[in-house]
Order: C-alpha cells, then sequence, then structure tokens
C-alpha cells in the first residue's frame, strides 16, 4: 500500500485504488508509471503518459480530506484533449451494495427526487425519446440533457457529490474548487460489492481542446469523509468550509440584494403588457408605500419584434429595435424618468435573439445551433469574434446610451453551461468565454448593481457569485399551477440545505398578489418565500390594487424586512426518505422583522409549516425541532395575531395546499411578538425603525406612552387574543422610546 492509498484506507470507507488518466480524441491514455513522494506537507503524485504528456497532482491532507491541485501539462505535439479523469475503485460503506446510493443537487432538478440508489438506471436507454418516462422519472428535464454522466447537465448545480449507504451517516464527498476551465461530472457503479466513482474534469462547450505542445491545464478539487450523510443540511458542509477558501471575491456575498427588492415588470399577468406610464405609475407608488424596493425593472416587452423572448438582438436595429408605441421618448428618457422617481432603473436581457430578427437573418453564421432546445431561436457563438463584437456592442447600447444601471440576465448560459459539443472554435473552453462575459457586463453596470440570472436556472452554483448577486431556481409560480408551487419547493430544498446564501442569493420568483392562485395556495407562495428568505422579486401592479384587501396588506408586512439569504434550517426533515420528498418545516433563526438574532425581548424563531399534500395533514413540533431547549415558549400566528402557550409539542391540522407562519418568543422574556415594519434595535426603552410607516406591533403589554425625538407619539392600543396590538405613525428612520 502506497502512501495515498494508506491516506484513503485511514478514512475506513474500503480499500480505494486511485488511478488517472486523460482522453483525447483518439482515446484514453493511462500513465505508463507513476510516482508518489512527500515533502514541505504535501503529497505529490506524478503520473507520466507515452507522447510526453503529464499530470502532477499536489495533495494537501488533513482529518479526514483532502484538497488536490492538479497539474496536467499536454504532450510533445498538439492534441485535442477532451477531458481529464481520475477513477476510484473499492469503496464501500458497510451496507448491502443495494443500499449504496449517491445524492447530487441535480437530482431533483431532472428527477425529482434527492438520493438516487447507484445502480438505478436513470437514463432508461431504451425510451425513444426525452419525453417524461415514468421509470426514469426525468418529467422536469429539458429534451437531450438526460445522461449517465452526474453533473453533466446545464442547470448550472452546486458542484459536489455524496456517495454513501441507506445505512450508515458515513458518506464520500468530491467537491470542486475552481471553475476557471473545467467542470466536474461522475460516473457511479458497482464493481463487485464495491463502488466505482469516475470524476472527469471536463470542458463545457467544446467536444475536446485544441491546446498547444506543453500547454498547462490546471484543476483543484475536493474529497473528503462526511459522518453526516443523512443530514442534508451537513452533507457538504466541511466541503463548503474548504471551498469558501478559494472562491474569488464575491457580488453574491454583499449587501446589494439583502434587504432590498426589485420590481420586475413581468410577473403577476403583466409579461409584455408594458408601457412607460405604468411602469412610472408603479415606481412612483411603490416608493411612497413599499419602502425596501429600490430597483425598477423594465422586463421583456420593450422591443418591437416579440415573441418570442428577445433582448441581446434588439441594439443590433438601434432605436428601430425599440417599441415607441410604449416608450415613445426611448428608453434613455424611461430610465431619466425613473431615477427622478428616487428608484434605480434596471433591465430584463434575454441571451437568445429570435431567427426572424434582423440580427439572425443577416449574420446566421455567428449563432449556435441551439434547435434540440430553443427551435424559434439561437444564443450567439461566444467563440467567434465577430460574435463577441456584438455582444459587446449591445451592451454598450443598454448600458451607456439607454442608461440602466443594473441586470436581469434571461437565457443566457446556454452558450456557457451546455455540455454538448457547439462552439466552432476549440481553442478554450466555455467556462473561460463565460468569465470573459461576465467580467464585460460588471465593467458596464455600477459596482452597487445588481446582476440576476434567469433561464437556465442555476441550482446554487456558488462560483457564479463573483459577478451575479442572485440566482433564480426554479420556475414562475404566479400563474395558477400548483405543480410548479411544489416544484418549486423541492428544487428550493436543496439549495437551501448548502447553507450558501451569504455567497449568492437565492431568489424564488417574484411575491405579489398571486391573481393566478386561490388564497389557499397564494398564502403558501407568500409563507414559502418569507421564511426562505429567498424575496428578491416582487410584481404586480400594486398602484391599482384595493390597498385594504386582505392579500395587499399580508403582501405588505411580508416584504417588510426581505433579508435575502439568511439561512433557513429544515425542521424533522430526512431526505433520504423518498416519500416524503418535500421539508414540511422550515425555520430561521430572528423574526421576521428584524436581522436581530438571541434578542430575548424578540421572536428566537419563525417557523413555516407547509402542506404540498392534497389532503388536510398534522404537523408537530417541539422547541427542540427548532434547535431550542426545552422550555416554555409563546406561538404568535404571524398572520391572525393570536398567541398561545408552547409548553411541549405543538400540533396544527394544516390544510391541503396550506400553510401557517408562526413566530417563537420566550415566555418570560419575550415582549415584541410581531410587527409589520423592519426593526434595526430593540431595548426595553426603545424601538429602532429603518424607515418611516403606519407601524403595527404586537406586545405581550401594552406600553404607556411613546415618543419620538422626545416629543408625545401618539397610539392606539387594543387588546387581542394572547397579545396587544399598538399602531401608531413613524414619523421617520429613527427610534422610538416606550414608557
Amino acid at each position: 500500500m502506497n502512501q495515498f492509498e494508506a491516506l484513503l484506507d485511514a478514512w475506513k470507507c474500503g480499500t480505494p485504488a486511485f488511478q488517472p488518466f486523460f482522453v483525447t480524441r483518439e482515446g484514453k491514455n493511462l500513465p505508463v508509471s507513476v510516482q508518489i513522494s512527500e515533502g514541505c506537507g504535501l503529497l505529490q503524485i506524478t503520473a507520466d503518459y507515452s507522447g510526453g504528456a503529464r499530470d502532477d497532482f499536489y495533495i494537501a491532507a488533513g482529518d479526514g480530506e483532502l484538497v488536490c491541485r492538479r497539474l496536467f501539462r499536454c504532450g510533445k505535439e498538439k492534441s485535442a484533449v477532451c477531458e481529464l479523469g481520475v477513477e476510484f475503485t473499492g469503496i464501500t460503506f458497510g451496507g448491502k451494495p443495494a443500499d449504496d446510493y449517491f445524492y447530487h443537487l441535480e437530482n431533483p432538478r431532472i428527477y425529482e427526487k434527492m438520493a438516487i440508489p447507484v445502480d438505478c438506471d436513470r437514463t432508461c436507454s431504451g425510451t425513444k425519446d426525452t419525453g417524461f418516462d415514468e421509470q426514469a422519472g426525468n418529467r422536469w428535464a429539458d429534451p437531450g440533457v438526460i445522461c449517465e454522466r452526474i453533473g453533466r447537465s446545464p442547470y448550472q448545480p452546486f458542484p459536489a457529490i455524496l456517495l454513501s449507504n441507506y445505512r450508515t451517516e458515513s458518506g464520500l464527498v468530491h467537491g470542486t474548487l475552481s471553475q476557471k476551465i473545467f467542470f466536474h461530472n461522475y460516473l457511479v457503479s458497482h464493481a463487485g460489492n464495491a463502488i466505482r466513482l469516475e470524476i472527469f474534469s471536463g470542458f463545457k462547450g467544446i467536444d475536446a481542446l485544441e491546446c498547444e505542445p506543453g500547454r498547462i491545464l490546471v484543476d483543484e478539487w475536493y474529497l473528503g469523509m462526511t459522518e453526516h450523510a443523512g443530514d442534508l443540511e451537513r452533507i457538504f458542509e466541511r466541503y463548503t468550509a474548504e471551498l469558501r477558501r478559494h472562491l474569488p471575491p464575491m457580488y453574491g456575498a454583499t449587501e446589494i440584494n439583502r434587504d432590498n427588492m426589485v420590481w420586475g415588470s413581468w410577473n403577476d399577468g403583466i409579461f409584455r403588457d408594458i408601457s412607460e406610464e405604468m411602469i412610472l405609475r408603479e415606481a412612483r407608488f411603490l416608493k411612497e408605500n413599499f419602502p425596501t424596493v429600490r430597483w425598477i425593472q423594465v422586463d421583456d416587452g420593450y422591443a418591437v419584434r416579440v415573441p418570442p423572448a428577445h433582448g441581446l438582438g434588439m441594439p443590433y436595429e438601434g432605436e428601430d429595435g425599440v417599441d415607441h408605441r410604449k416608450f415613445p421618448e426611448g428608453l434613455r428618457a424611461c430610465t431619466d424618468k425613473i431615477r427622478q422617481t428616487g428608484l434605480r432603473p434596471a433591465v430584463w436581457i434575454g441571451g437568445l435573439c429570435p431567427k426572424h430578427t434582423p440580427v439572425y437573418r443577416e449574420h446566421p453564421e455567428w449563432f449556435l445551433n441551439y434547435d434540440y432546445r430553443t427551435p424559434s431561436s439561437a444564443p450567439l457563438d461566444v467563440s467567434l469574434p465577430e460574435a463577441r463584437d456584438y455582444m459587446t456592442h449591445a451592451l454598450d447600447v443598454f448600458f451607456r446610451d439607454y442608461a440602466f444601471e443594473g441586470m436581469k440576465h434571461d437565457f443566457w448560459s446556454y452558450a456557457f453551461e451546455d455540455s454538448r459539443d457547439q462552439l466552432k472554435s476549440k481553442n478554450a473552453s466555455a467556462y473561460e468565454w463565460r468569465d470573459w462575459w461576465l467580467k464585460e457586463i460588471r465593467k458596464r453596470i455600477p459596482p452597487d448593481a445588481y446582476l440576476q440570472t434567469g433561464c437556465d436556472i442555476v441550482m446554487a452554483n456558488p462560483f457564479l457569485g463573483e459577478f451575479f448577486t442572485n440566482y433564480r431556481y426554479g420556475i414562475d409560480i404566479g400563474s395558477g399551477n400548483w405543480d410548479y408551487v411544489k416544484t418549486n419547493f423541492l428544487w428550493g430544498a436543496a439549495c437551501f440545505a448548502t447553507h450558501t446564501g451569504d455567497l449568492f442569493v437565492p431568489n424564488s420568483d417574484s411575491v405579489g398578489l398571486f391573481p393566478g392562485l386561490n388564497d389557499t395556495e397564494a398564502m403558501f407562495c407568500l409563507n414559502y418565500c418569507l421564511v426562505t428568505h429567498s424575496m428578491v422579486e416582487i410584481a404586480g401592479k400594486l398602484g391599482e390594487a384595493d390597498p385594504g384587501s386582505v392579500r395587499f396588506q399580508r403582501l405588505k408586512k411580508a416584504v417588510c424586512n426581505p433579508n435575502n439569504g439568511q439561512d433557513v434550517f429544515f425542521g424533522g426533515y430526512n431526505y433520504r426518505d423518498g416519500e416524503n420528498l418535500i421539508p414540511r418545516i422550515l425555520y430561521f433563526r430572528t423574526p421576521h422583522f428584524s436581522a436581530l438574532e438571541n434578542n430575548p425581548l424578540l421572536p428566537l424563531r419563525t417557523v413555516g409549516l407547509f402542506n404540498t399534500d392534497d389532503a388536510v395533514r398534522e404537523i408537530r413540533f417541539s422547541p427542540e425541532t427548532l434547535g431550542l431547549p426545552a422550555g416554555d415558549y409563546l406561538l404568535t400566528d404571524v398572520w391572525g395575531n393570536s398567541t398561545v402557550p408552547l409548553t411541549g409539542e405543538a400540533v396544527f391540522e394544516i390544510e391541503a395546499h396550506g400553510s401557517r407562519l408562526l413566530a417563537v418568543s420566550s415566555a418570560a422574556t419575550g415582549r415584541l411578538l410581531d410587527a409589520n415594519m423592519r426593526i434595526t434595535g430593540c431595548s426595553e426603552a426603545e424601538i429602532e425603525f429603518d424607515y418611516p410607516g403606519d407601524a403595527e406591533l404586537f406586545f405581550t403589554k401594552a406600553p404607556s406612552k411613546l415618543f419620538f425625538r422626545g416629543k408625545d407619539l401618539p397610539f392606539r392600543a387594543e387588546n387581542g387574543n394572547g397579545s396587544v396590538k399598538v399602531t401608531f405613525r413613524v414619523p421617520e428612520k429613527g427610534a422610538v422610546t416606550l414608557q
């Protein structure tokens, strides 16, 4: 046994053997010699191949984990490298081989499953097309996406995989530490009673990278053990800790999308029915009534040649490409008027160009053939200099000429994230072009501008946070399709469980009045978006809504303190249970109206209960379920404003498609049980508000007097069901003193 094998043997996952290789268009290449040496705290494995190619693996080993930096030097002649690889064989976890499984974040996206047995046939090779197959469970896979390779999909998943066994808490995790050139994908299978794991370092967008002699390719990855394989929230915690040390500075980690929202003109039934007049009317209303909204996003519908979705191709036509019936003075006049409302203008830009537009008709050679997914539109071939010149020109038009300051980039990733061979030039991987494109966008927008990624939807890939501030992980939920709501819930659970919202803000689609959903389902969506801290967007013609309606009032309260990206935790969830895929209890460790954690006067937890079933379901929880010590607490219904004691276990019957949102406060020290405005400070003597507005607060005991900047503040107190409702007007940002 060599040094490296001894290291793996100490992990108690069998006796893994290690085999490096690389693949060219001519086939697979195995080393002719392998040497292992150790020095300066590093283990070095050197593999030499015929033709002069060489692999150097520099491995830093810790307690049950290792970090690998791989330097692959091409041979003496020009070559076309398809992928690098390593193979681990002999992996076991002590259980029956039939109980071995893998978990990857693309699993729920494609197959509506979390854990998938190693021996499961996911490709169902007997089917003739990629339509939904009940055996494979591939309902949500786009055409051409089903593949034996794990992690190969274009859905930009969190780049790690777990191997484990249903009967153990032990597991083996592999994860990516760099995406500058490679992406990792996997094959898992059984060889005898042990697992074979093949790790491939491949290239997006090309079948092979055409390399000059001696070119060096750098790959970095993590391999480690976990003793929490059964806990979805802890599977990748050690990998993520190492990943944080490798990530560059992240726009996704900034405050840009944390405590504020974007109003977009698409959702809640507006779609392309937009105009400058309507947008400005909404901007003025939002500025006055929704203080956490800071951006106005002009979505699809500003171009003359629609449908289908249009965006990046429009500047080719100059001002003739703008729909002047909707924007009589053009888009620059519109952005200036948005700024005059006190909000900032942003724009939706789709990366696809419809084939009926002039740019495609006159320059079809600039485009990729992407008919297998988008037959009526095509993405530009970023590997071509002419296409890149036009792409940067289009950015200049949107951000220099029209003066938009932020961007939702939709339908953009097809040229960069597809694993098929599609780019005409093979001298760079699509990830290298992805880096170029996103840097070009960032050059043209202010440093404090948001950049949102849309379709293909992202499954929590943190590497995108280097440029983007938030990511859409699901499909539109306001259309009235309950199946979409359930699907978003499942996909979101996988994303939130990574606990990387502080690196890259998740976005659950827009909240609004949800005209396509009934009251129960609309409430479900609002509670879900609130409890997951994924309320980046808000939508709808809110200025035309009834401000006294229940939906409107609840929406205002829900968005009083978005705190997007805050950690959300699961109560009593077993992701290995294929019969209960969706967690029913979600909670976070602050009030919904404040980012103050562990303040004994405020709620210590906010918990959401969710029933996706078509029948009533009973949901139970205790303080321990929410990570609290046993004791006496108060439960406040955020929407019903009733407060009841919690001692031991709480039991709720939740209607079909229903939900509840509850605040959990200490029975001994809790004072302020609920609020409808963002509170940035709270003591026995004063409460600090972040903005002016009509406050509605629920106390355990009413104050006798209120003051603002030393002056009496009129208020009204009403005894309620277990609390006292206190209402008053906060005149401006600042502290209200209580007596």
